[in-house]
């Protein structure tokens, strides 16, 4: 019973690292594609994107879902049955890992052609080396969770993402200040996604050796291969990541159609690549905007798997309701803001206001992003997970088939109606599930009439104010600086519209607000001032 106090204390501590590294993780994720456009242009960064959702697909495997089932295999089971479970599950990765990659680098001409850029054969190849890193890092990760240690993965995955970027964009520099030209720089940031990968194996090797010298193996090892195991890490490591995949699915959908409908409806090669590369600037922006959200959801799922053992459904109910709800009202501020101040954060993030309706539009998928990731994980820790992969799967077909019928019509807005679309019906579908479940109550009218109003009020005072600092700016008002200052100073007067809008009209109860520290201090504050 003595050690029961510590386990829990450390597993808290392991949550928290690991909470902390995804947040960074994912802030450079979303940060390092500025810079690489910069460096690139327009057509780098289509190259790049083309080829990023197979390394995209590769690293979540690695990250979150092979480790998390193979720790779950290693705690369950007594250290003797340890061994096995790791040999089983390295061999089976890498024999898979092995044959994906020799499907990918055999096949890059055909995918190539099939995307409608043969130049993409060599970055396609060069990418395909990421998948040996999956075997390493997965059962290194996995090992280390399942003894409850996460802080060698935490700091794995940082050193592997800090690592990924600087090579990124060093070989990128170089390249492309040498004439190498862009495609070169799409192998290169291949190459250094592939060094970073190898990185983050090596630091968890060096904890695993400290560790090895400190404690000794006392049992009977068991060297043999377990098909049960093998099948149970596969299936449900795949599941268990598959609604994280969904937007990285969709870039790879449009990898595949985009370039190619838009040629096939007329476009010219070079500018079709310019077109996709623009499109793809809409990535980043949904990234930074689902940040905040997408790291709320790594709390949620063991908070609503610890009350949903105990079968405390109040408290399941209630922590649902205010994530979904904090997920919803951050992700719909940041989409309408977005929509708002796309054309100076456009010039700022990107040199040029080009396709900025595109971009816009795009930046409406955060909202609905943001429900279906938070949603996906609420239903994750209700051990409902085949659910969330159903829905994503239907967002796969919903984005296909509008793929195919709006870009011949309307180029890369099309992709973006279709992305936004298939983000929609997602979340749509796992809110439906959480109410079925009890989980989730229908919205009331006046709570609902007063987030439209608080998002009107944002729009509304946000456009009014970037319209006056364009006037007050005057000659700085076609350059990068000038547009920089609007987007920023937006941004400022936006959000503080909106917070004390949803304070005002009590959007939170003050049982909520004892969840959100910062939120509750300004809502007194705010109710002290008004009262007097």
């Amino acid at each position: 019973m003595v050690g029961a106090p510590k386990k829990t204390k450390k597993l808290w501590q392991g949550a928290i690292y690991l909470s902390l590294a995804a947040v960074v993780i994912k802030i450079l994720s979303a940060v390092y594609r500025v810079p690489y456009q910069n460096i690139a242009g327009d057509v780098g960064f289509y190259v790049y994107q083309q080829i990023y959702p197979i390394y995209g697909i590769a690293i979540l495997l690695s990250t979150y879902g092979f480790p998390v089932i193979i720790s779950k295999l290693i705690s369950e089971r007594v250290s003797s049955e340890r061994d096995q479970i790791v040999k089983s599950a390295f061999l089976s990765l890498f024999l898979i890992s092995v044959f994906v990659f020799l499907l990918f680098y055999a096949n890059a001409p055909y995918l190539a052609k099939i995307m409608g850029d043969e130049l993409l054969e060599t970055p396609l190849r060069a990418v395909s080396f990421t998948f040996f890193v999956i075997p390493l890092l997965s059962v290194m990760r996995g090992y280390f969770q399942g003894k409850d240690e996460m802080l060698p993965t935490a700091v794995s995955q940082v050193t592997e993402q800090i690592t990924r970027v600087c090579a990124i964009l060093l070989f990128t520099y170089f390249l492309m200040t040498n004439g190498f030209g862009p495609y070169a720089a799409g192998t290169g940031a291949a190459i250094g996604s592939v060094i970073g990968g190898f990185i983050g194996f090596m630091v968890l090797y060096i904890f695993y050796i400290k560790q090895k010298g400190t404690v000794q193996s006392r049992h009977h090892k068991n060297n043999r291969i377990c098909l049960k195991i093998v099948k149970t890490v596969l299936v449900q490591g795949i599941m268990i990541c598959f609604s994280s995949l969904i937007l990285i699915i969709f870039q790879l959908i449009d990898s595949v159609t985009v370039l190619r409908f838009l040629l096939e409806s007329g476009v010219h090669l070079e500018i079709a690549k310019v077109s996709k590369g623009v499109f793809d600037r809409g990535q980043p922006l949904i990234q930074m905007g689902t940040v905040i959200t997408t790291s709320f959801s790594l709390i949620v799922v063991p908070l609503i798997a610890k009350v949903n053992l105990s079968g405390r459904k109040d408290l399941i109910e209630k922590y649902s309701r205010l994530s979904i709800k904090i997920s919803f009202l951050v992700g719909a501020a940041a989409s309408v803001g977005l929509a708002v101040i796309i054309e100076p954060t456009n010039v700022m993030l990107f040199k040029d206001h080009q396709d900025s309706l595109v971009l816009a539009v795009m930046g409406m998928a955060i909202v609905f992003t943001a429900v279906f990731l938070t949603s996906s994980a609420i239903l994750h820790g209700l051990n409902k997970v085949h659910v969330t992969v159903i829905h994503v799967n239907i967002g796969i077909l919903v984005k296909l088939i509008l793929n195919v019928f709006l870009i011949p019509i309307t180029g890369t807005l099309g992709a973006a109606i279709a992305t936004v679309a298939a983000c929609a019906v997602c979340a749509i579908l796992n809110l439906i599930s959480l109410q079925r479940q009890e989980v989730l109550r229908g919205i009331s009218l006046v709570k609902g009439s007063k987030v439209v109003i608080s998002l009107v009020a944002l729009g509304s005072v946000t456009f009014l104010w970037q319209k006056v600092s364009f006037t007050i700016l005057d000659e700085l008002i076609y350059s990068r600086i000038g547009n920089t200052l609007v987007a920023l100073s937006s941004v400022v007067i936006g959000v503080t519209i909106f917070v004390v809008c949803i304070i005002l009209s009590k959007l939170f109860s003050n049982e909520e607000l004892e969840h959100i520290p910062k939120i509750r201090k300004l809502a007194a504050f705010m109710q002290s001032k008004i009262g007097k």
